[in-house]
């Protein structure tokens, strides 16, 4: 029986406090292990006696969210650590770089994500890796924050306007960009369906859909079709 493929695993701040003692490289090893245990069948074995302690304080944590994958339940992450959402593209990003670029790579993910902080400057392709996977990572801000106001961010839909108002510096990845982010996604709309395409904010769109019950859809018109309830929904 094929096993099901995951799409994110938790982040959390004290994978950053771990891989902050390690060079770029090995940074860069451990990250990729971590991704292997949660998307791939196949792991890299860790030999260094410093990088299997590590793997050990962390190895709970990817279990817990693993599981709750697999038994279709939703993600519960610790309240008392900073955490964000690393996904699975995120790791498809991991497998185009070497271990020292996957290394620079997540620590300026952690560093946007905890502590709002720009690399001064990144090599390519880990510049373009990095923009693309700061798009998510903005949008979860604005959600997180609008929850905080709220009182309860699962009920609390954000609005483009909020999401605009906190990305003025992010272009967005229109269709051609979201298209190319979901190869699995076809492209069925045709001159009759065009109007569907108005207004669309595809950087959301992308974020929001693989939380979504349209996650596993394969037509861009019945995603379209469904779009308000896409950018709008909580799990």
């Amino acid at each position: 029986m094929e096993q099901k493929q995951l799409k994110q695993f938790t982040f959390y701040d004290l994978y950053a406090e771990l891989m902050d003692v390690l060079n770029d490289e090995e940074r860069g090893k451990l990250l990729r292990r971590m991704c292997e245990y949660i998307f791939s069948s196949s792991e890299t074995e860790l030999s260094d006696k410093k990088m299997i302690f590590l793997w050990g304080n962390i190895v709970d944590f990817l279990e817990a969210d693993k599981q709750a994958q697999l038994s279709d339940k939703t993600i519960r992450a610790s309240r008392q650590m900073k955490h964000f959402t690393f996904y699975r593209n995120f790791y498809e990003a991991v497998e185009l770089m070497d271990d020292k670029q996957a290394g620079i790579y997540i620590k300026a993910l952690y560093n946007y994500a905890f502590n709002n902080e720009e690399p001064s400057k990144l090599c390519s392709p880990v510049d373009l890796y990095y923009t693309l996977a700061k798009r998510k990572l903005a949008l979860s801000k604005v959600r997180s924050y609008v929850g905080k106001k709220g009182g309860k961010a699962e009920r609390i839909p954000v609005t483009s306007e909020q999401v605009s108002a906190a990305q003025q510096h992010i272009v967005s990845i229109g269709m051609d960009g979201f298209l190319k982010n979901h190869p699995q996604i076809r492209n069925d709309i045709y001159k009759s369906s065009m109007h569907l395409t108005d207004g669309v904010d595809w950087t959301m769109l992308d974020e929001m859909l693989d939380g979504s019950r349209y996650s596993d859809c394969k037509s861009l018109y019945q995603i379209l079709t469904h779009y308000n309830e896409i950018v709008s929904e909580r799990r």
